[in-house]
Order: structure tokens, then sequence, then C-alpha cells
């Protein structure tokens, strides 16, 4: 049962991931114009990008802002709404 629910949060890290992608590629931003406003490096976002369940609230939260976005609507990874 363990096993499931780790299975299920890293399938639900990968998808938030690519969520946060999604709306930056969108919104026609390059990651190091994300990263200069969320004032971090190019690679730290980078790896927001890559694996996004290492990241604190904190860091998803001036991801969320960086994008224009709401972090409710960020974090919203089992919806399809349209970016």
């Amino acid at each position: 049962r363990s096993c499931t629910l780790t299975h299920k949060l890293t399938q639900t890290w990968s998808v938030l991931a690519k969520r946060i992608r999604e709306i930056r590629e969108a919104k026609n931003l390059t990651q190091e114009e994300v990263a200069f406003i969320c004032n971090m490096s190019a690679s730290a976002y980078g790896q927001i990008e890559r694996k996004a369940g290492t990241s604190k609230y904190e860091t998803l939260c001036k991801v969320a802002n960086a994008l224009d976005v709401n972090i409710l609507f960020l974090l919203d990874v089992d919806n399809s709404k349209s970016i």
C-alpha cells in the first residue's frame, strides 16, 4: 500500500512539473525569464520543471506569481483546465 501511495505522489509531482512547463510555454516565457522573476538561478528553476515535488510551497507560490496564475490553479493537477 505504501508503494502505491509513493507511486501516486511521484505521478502527481510529475504532472505538476509538466503543468508548470506548459503554462510557461503558453505564456511564451523562457526558463531564464521565469527564474529571474522568481529571483533564482535558471538551474534551480529547471529543477522545478523536472521534479516539482522537491520544491517548497513558498517556491511554488513564487513560480505561480511569475507565471501570473493562482497557486490553486497551478496545484490543480487533476483538473485539465485550459491554460
